[in-house]
């Protein structure tokens, strides 16, 4: 172990006293309040998509721009706010992040037209990165590392709870008064938040002194903004020539962000956060870890409504087993890791995410409802088993000083694969279709049947190798670190 990651560890002191013991467990609150909220207000909107429409008169692909809006804020804001964290202090920028939120929140409720919800949304996102930027790094700077995973699974059940009750809460809610007392919800809450982060939330000890990287911020908003748009484009069946030139611009901006990055003093993004190979393949699993899991709970409802026939109502409480599960086995893993290593619960975790895949690719019209139940089930378990864990051993392997990053650009890669998985899954079913899923779920006599279950079967087969494939990597990446065995003993 070395000199830094020594003086790292012996910072953390495990409470001994009722007192302490208290106040970490109100410090976990005002923290993961931020990861419910920030999710919770993700799944709402969806529901309210419609009734939105409905009232200002605007074409729903318009609409759908309050929901990309508050997505593409959190994933441009997440390594800015990471990196103003490293620098001026993590409790700043997260309880700052809760009065960020909420002002999101107040606009969006009282906007009196399109553009103002979304750029409302827009300011709500950009709180939202601010409380997911260093939830993560307060947590791991705050706990021993005996119970660092435990906390920070219960983390990942406040996403898995904020995923859950955002669209059951907000289709209650429209029913009863109306899509604007959704965003007044959270106001209170959030404000509630913020004094009691201001009280339990420490201040940092370390700082990092920097100048701020501009070139390098521009370069990775221009190519994140045009690779999102591309990806969303893709996905509902857009394919025209302009979207090639885009996606050039995308990638000749990472390209210049990379190159700049190696040469600059001071990055926005560091990239020696990713110098451990185990960094790297833990990064790699969070994305595809996530992308599968989105892609799956994206493409699932037209398997469950256009080929087995089930209602709304029916197929929204089969999707419900991957966030129950996830949310509950959140903290559990987190302790199992904590007592056995990190990366033995991330193996078996990626492992049963691979058969979940594997199981999915078989589904067919007669699939009973008692599998279908079982491999949802699967897919939250295998997902609350792997997450945590996966954090820990990521936080585990970076220096003191890039906490906040390191807290940031995991979230940020959580958010990537969500995106991609997304976008992955309706471009598959597009691609063995005349026209799109949408059309075909709109036609009544359901024709191209066999394109639509050879467009599931592929893109659960394409998901299966591709973690697989990732699996290998991260087992070749602990066998390589053969002297550094941190979260695998």
């Amino acid at each position: 172990m070395t000199k830094n990651k020594i003086s790292y560890l012996e910072v953390r002191n495990e409470p001994k006293t009722e007192d302490k013991k208290y106040q970490s467990i109100l410090l976990l609150l005002s923290v993961c309040t931020g990861a419910f909220l920030s999710h919770f207000s993700a799944g709402f909107v969806n529901i309210a998509l419609t009734d939105i429409s409905i009232d200002f008169s605007a074409k729903l692909s318009i609409t759908q721009w309050i929901v990309n809006g508050y997505l593409l804020s959190i994933m441009l804001f997440l390594p800015l706010m990471g990196k103003l964290a490293d620098q001026f202090g993590k409790k700043r920028i997260h309880n700052m992040g809760y009065l960020i939120f909420a002002v999101g929140a107040c606009g969006s409720a009282l906007s009196s037209s399109i553009p103002i919800l979304i750029i409302a949304r827009v300011i709500q996102g950009g709180g939202a990165a601010m409380l997911q930027a260093v939830n993560m790094a307060i947590v791991t700077d705050a706990y021993p590392e005996k119970h660092r995973g435990k906390a920070l699974g219960i983390i990942s059940t406040s996403v898995g709870i904020g995923a859950l009750l955002g669209p059951s809460v907000g289709g209650f809610f429209i029913e009863v008064f109306s899509w604007h007392m959704l965003f007044w919800t959270v106001v209170p809450i959030s404000i509630g938040a913020y004094f009691l982060a201001q009280k339990f939330v420490p201040k940092d000890k370390n700082f990092q002194n920097s100048s701020f990287d501009y070139k390098g911020s521009i370069y990775f908003g221009i190519g994140i903004v045009s690779f999102v748009f591309v990806l969303n484009s893709i996905g509902e069946g857009v394919y025209k020539v302009y979207l090639l030139g885009i996606a050039c611009v995308s990638v000749a901006c990472f390209l210049f962000f990379f190159f700049h990055s190696r040469k600059e003093e001071h990055p926005f993004i560091q990239p020696s956060i990713f110098s451990s190979p185990i960094v790297k393949a833990g990064g790699l699993i969070l994305m595809a870890s996530y992308c599968a899991a989105f892609a799956s709970t994206v493409i699932m409802p037209f398997y469950l409504r256009g080929v087995l026939g089930f209602s709304a109502d029916q197929s929204g409480l089969l999707l419900m087993c991957y966030p129950l599960f996830l949310a509950v086995l959140g903290p559990i893993s987190g302790s199992i890791s904590d007592r056995f290593g990190g990366g033995k619960v991330v193996v078996i975790g990626l492992g049963l995410l691979c058969m979940t895949m594997l199981g999915l690719s078989f589904l067919s019209p007669g699939t009973s409802l008692s599998t279908l139940i079982i491999l949802f089930s699967l897919l939250g378990f295998s997902m609350g088993i792997l997450t945590s864990p996966n954090y820990s051993i990521m936080m585990l392997y970076v220096p003191l000083q890039y906490l906040g990053m390191m807290s940031s650009t995991i979230a940020l890669l959580r958010n990537i694969g969500m995106v991609i998985g997304t976008a992955l899954a309706i471009t598959f079913m597009n691609t063995w279709l005349d026209g799109t899923i949408t059309d075909w779920m709109n036609d009544t006599k359901r024709s191209e049947f066999e394109a639509v279950m050879l467009g599931f079967r592929y893109l659960f087969l394409f998901l299966f190798v591709l973690l697989v494939l990732i699996g290998i990597y991260f087992l070749y990446s602990v066998l390589r670190g053969k002297d550094d065995k941190r979260g695998f003993s």
